[in-house]
């Protein structure tokens, strides 16, 4: 039993009703003890009735009881004094998905939606021994069923998940295994409290009257009385607002006055500053419920203004331009109840170690913990959120299915607009883009495409009235004469890698912010240990090829190697080869877009993480081992990025500064043979200007060369390469890398360029995927079990 107290006494009690539950299939088939939160595929796995789903071609064995309904089962007690209370309600913060609710053989009601929150007033039904049940249905057979009450739906993957309000990519993507899940996912307790409770208080920024800010405060209050809420921020009364009724609901809201207001801000723009809210619910003057928060308060705008080219896509933060660095989030695990705090500490704060000040949340997905979205409140990460539909159609067009929608997105808005890193509500995943062009999503009921009722029409109603202080934006890729233009709104790159095209055409792109672009590499050689024995490791081998999802990924894979490097010697360089690729791609992406800052305002690569261990477009693999990208990315989003590229037929060295002050800078330019022989050495002064792009010399040269520079700027030192051929045309020789092994220390020089330089150790390293100039000194901290060091020469076959 958790007590949550008041000075002096207590206002609300949770019993705790997690743990070890009976389950047992419809079949018959299996009977064991599972654990809530969970899910019956993890207690599967757990007790040995079914093997890892992520090995070898283990994942075929869980598609055969996606058909099965499940019964939770357990008993508990409940002590007759607590009956004195006025409210016991019983909770399901989020059961998967399907499922009838019985209490002591009462029906108490069904769930219909994997993201919410299901509440049972259980005062009448409760005993001094209870028993509680949870029949889940199966989460294909009923979909399946309504689609052939209602028609296939148009789209990639399988079709029935759109009739199912369920995390869509657990019926397989691209990048994730199919594990349909199913189960009590989320916490479950009894709530017991006198008269009224609180819920999904927030506070926002109205204006700003110099360094004061008015701000208004609302809630929802259930329950009955002379009820009103005082608001706390800091400990200080701000004011006290009685609440009112309107619609059927109770609320309440007010505005006060902020004296010398500190804002929220992305982290490389100012501070990502908390305010301690609490309002406290009183009836007749006494405590009877409160919520505590830490709540951040900024004004959130995205700039759509004619640039010569079409018209931007900014997002503006407190009056400050803010380009975003980042990528795209999806489900860390394809077996949610995996997940621990720790690991989403883990990925969070490896995403603000790469200096991303933007992580999307992808529509196919989930609404993220809440432990997500308070790292991203207190690192200054913002977010962008999706509403969890993504490329496909969606039955819009039925009644019931368009009421369940809104009520989610109503539920859903309302639990999460406190986070201040929340800066976009997103209506969907590429379905617009559908719309236009993939030719499989072309119907339409009464004119309107499915799904375009909720994006168009009801979202952003619902945005408007529950979070007046973040934008909406109706999909993504959304703006122009079509959803996936260049000239408005934001932009997929995918022609790239999916159509078979070379990372060069980046270079041509000139979309306006870049929230989808990716390039496949493999994982970790660790984490291919873990999935495949070593006969297994070739790259067309079934549990490769199992291990992605993508059509025809690992010829791509293949191709890309071929056409860029040349040939690779064995698997171990085709999963080095894959990743140095991968980094290479993105690396000159981010470079184009960033150097034309603000005419793209955004470059978000697809994707941080995985859901799995799999060859996909992630920077970190399942295991949070980086891959090259993420080593890559610390550099590309660095604040200061020197670029070289090509200009008019010359050779162009830009610098793009994302420091918020005018700063001095010095420049060090060289240019080398691959021999090592240096061509050119200059040097610059400089002055960058806030937040900007400065060109600070066009050379003409040969294309045959490669080229370092280096900015310093106040003590710290950001550096860069560019070669402008493909590397199989360098003919990459032998860099003579030496290595100086200390007792803490290893120290790498090279004599001449050296490029992919991979610490082979059994930790992993500091930094990794690292370039040197020749003579230069690298000096690193030692990992553990370190044994060696190659570079991308060493992974080329002769």
């Amino acid at each position: 039993m958790i007590y949550i107290q008041k000075e002096g006494g207590r206002f609300m009690r949770r019993i705790d009703l997690n743990g070890r539950w009976q389950i047992r299939d419809s079949k018959g088939e299996f009977s064991l003890v599972g654990l809530v939160p969970g899910v019956v595929q993890a207690d599967l796995v757990r007790e040995g009735l079914l093997p890892h789903p992520y090995v070898g071609t283990n994942e075929d064995l869980f598609k055969e009881i996606e058909d099965r309904e499940w019964i939770y089962e357990r008993e508990f007690n409940f002590r007759e004094d607590l009956l004195d209370e006025d409210r016991v309600d019983l909770v399901f913060e989020g059961i998967d998905t399907l499922a009838d609710v019985y209490l002591n053989d009462v029906y108490l009601g069904s769930t219909e939606d994997m993201f919410l929150e299901y509440r049972f007033d259980i005062k009448g039904v409760l005993k001094e021994k209870n028993h509680l049940r949870v029949f889940i249905k199966s989460p294909v057979k009923v979909p399946k069923t309504l689609e052939q009450n209602y028609g296939v739906l148009g789209g990639p993957e399988d079709s029935i998940r759109g009739y199912i309000r369920k995390a869509q990519y657990s019926y397989g993507w691209d990048w994730g295994a199919r594990i349909v899940t199913s189960g009590i996912w989320r916490p479950v307790y009894i709530e017991t409290y006198r008269k009224a409770r609180l819920q999904d208080s927030t506070a926002y920024l109205v204006d700003l009257k110099g360094k004061d800010a008015v701000v208004k405060v609302n809630g929802f209050v259930y329950g009955e009385g002379d009820l009103s809420v005082d608001v706390f921020v800091n400990g200080e009364k701000m004011g006290s607002y009685q609440v009112m009724e309107k619609n059927g609901e109770k609320f309440f809201e007010g505005v006060f006055s902020l004296k010398n207001v500190k804002l929220w801000y992305p982290w490389n723009v100012g501070e990502p500053y908390l305010y301690d809210f609490t309002f406290i619910l009183k009836e007749s003057e006494k405590e009877v419920y409160r919520e505590e928060k830490k709540i951040g308060l900024r004004k959130v705008r995205i700039l759509q203004e004619p640039d010569g080219e079409g018209k931007t896509f900014i997002f503006e933060i407190n009056g400050e331009k803010v380009f975003a660095k980042g990528a795209n989030w999806i489900p860390a695990d394809n077996i949610l109840t995996w997940l621990k705090t720790e690991d989403y500490e883990k990925l969070v704060k490896m995403a603000k170690e790469a200096n991303m000040n933007m992580l999307r949340v992808w529509g196919g997905g989930i609404y993220e913990s809440e432990d997500f979205y308070k790292l991203c409140d207190e690192l200054g990460i913002m977010v962008w959120q999706d509403f969890m539909y993504a490329c496909l159609e969606y039955p819009d067009h039925l009644p019931w299915f368009r009421k369940l929608a809104n009520d989610e997105a109503r539920k859903i808005v309302r639990k999460l607009r406190y986070h201040p890193s929340i800066v976009l509500w997103c209506g969907n995943n590429e379905n617009n883009w559908g719309f236009d062009e993939w030719g499989n999503m072309s119907r339409k009921v009464d004119g309107i495409n499915l799904g375009n009722r909720l994006y168009l029409f009801d979202f952003p109603r619902i945005c408007a009235e529950e979070d007046p202080a973040t934008p909406y934006w109706p999909s993504s890729p959304y703006g122009g004469e079509k959803a996936n233009s260049e000239k408005e709104g934001d932009r997929h790159v995918w022609n790239v890698w999916s159509g078979w095209m070379n990372y060069d055409h980046y270079e041509k792109d000139t979309g306006k912010f870049i929230s989808e672009f990716g390039f496949q590499g493999a994982p970790h050689m660790k984490t291919i240990e873990f999935f495949s024995k070593p006969q297994e490791r070739d790259p067309f081998h079934p549990v490769m090829l199992k291990h992605n999802k993508q059509v025809e990924g690992q010829e791509r894979l293949i191709r890309f190697i071929y056409g860029n490097f040349g040939r690779c010697r064995d698997f171990e360089s085709f999963v080095y080869l894959s990743q140095l690729n991968q980094a290479e791609a993105i690396k000159f992406g981010v470079e184009h877009w960033r150097s034309r800052k603000y005419k793209t305002a955004g470059t978000l690569f697809w994707q941080l993480n995985d859901s799995w261990p799999v060859f996909s477009w992630s920077a970190v693999d399942y295991f949070k081992r980086p891959k090259a990208l993420y080593y890559y990315a610390r550099r590309f989003f660095a604040d200061v990025l020197p670029v070289v590229k090509k200009v008019d037929g010359k050779v162009g060295l830009f610098v793009v500064s994302d420091l918020r002050e005018l700063k001095k800078a010095s420049v060090r330019f060289a240019a080398y043979r691959v021999s090592g022989d240096l061509v050119f050495e200059k040097f610059y002064d400089v002055t960058l200007p806030a937040d900007s792009v400065t060109l600070v010399d066009t050379v003409s040269t040969s294309d045959d060369l490669v080229f370092f520079v280096e900015v310093r700027v106040e003590g710290r030192s950001f550096k860069n390469y560019r070669i402008l051929k493909k590397w199989r045309e360098m003919d990459v020789p032998d860099p003579g890398i030496s290595v100086i092994e200390k007792e803490n220390e290893i120290e790498i020089t090279a004599e001449r360029p050296a490029f992919g330089i991979k610490i082979l150790s059994e930790e992993l390293p500091e930094d990794d995927f690292l370039f040197l100039e020749p003579g230069e000194k690298i000096i690193l901290k030692k990992p553990g079990g370190f044994f060696d060091v190659k570079s991308l020469f060493d992974y080329l076959e002769r």
